[in-house]
């Protein structure tokens, strides 16, 4: 058989080009969704983010309390009201769930209603982070000691003790396929042990 070198170069050029742009370091990379940024003085003032697709959530906020030097400083305190009495500590490297009023109108090009934000003002207008504790989540309250109890409570809304999780990268933890390769994340119990000092 007479090998056709036309059609083999072609072959060999058009595998090249895959090729270069696969392995291309300036390769399109995914787009992802994006999350809210801080103001000058580290505030976030909004936990809605403005997509290609009009506006969405971000539900969930990861505590960064800095270290102190006493063991009350391990924990970020979560209050009753924007800046009121303390209702409970969450633990730093908890991930917490932001609470929204109402059904917030999303995926328009106007922003939802700030009544129905999940971060408040306090009467200085410093802002704070409304969240619910939930035994998916390492939440540790001092009092009462009940991850159903736990409740809403305000956090402080700085980068200084909290940052906005981008929801995209979430996916993969909540997936079926995640689960089930790595069971031992998935349990809830296990979670609250780890989170309560307790010993399995």
């Amino acid at each position: 058989m007479r090998l056709n070198l036309r059609n083999l170069f072609l072959l060999l050029i058009t595998s090249s080009s895959i090729s270069s742009v696969m392995l291309s370091p300036h390769a399109a990379i995914a787009q992802v969704a994006d999350v809210p940024n801080p103001d000058s003085n580290g505030d976030f003032r909004s936990a809605f983010q403005r997509g290609n697709r009009g506006f969405y959530t971000i539900s969930k906020w990861l505590v960064i309390q800095p270290m102190g030097s006493g063991v009350e400083d391990y924990a970020l305190n979560c209050r009753y009201t924007p800046n009121g009495q303390i209702r409970s500590r969450i633990q730093r490297g908890a991930i917490i769930t932001a609470v929204f009023k109402g059904t917030p109108n999303l995926h328009r090009a106007e922003p939802p209603e700030p009544s129905s934000d999940a971060i408040a003002l306090d009467s200085d207008g410093t802002p704070w982070l409304r969240v619910k504790g939930s035994q998916n989540e390492l939440a540790y309250p001092a009092k009462p000691a009940n991850f159903d109890q736990l409740g809403e409570c305000y956090v402080r809304a700085t980068l200084k003790y909290i940052a906005p999780i981008n929801p995209d990268s979430l996916m993969a933890y909540s997936s079926n396929t995640y689960c089930k390769e790595l069971p031992l994340y998935c349990q809830p119990k296990l979670l609250k042990w780890l989170s309560l000092g307790y010993t399995p």
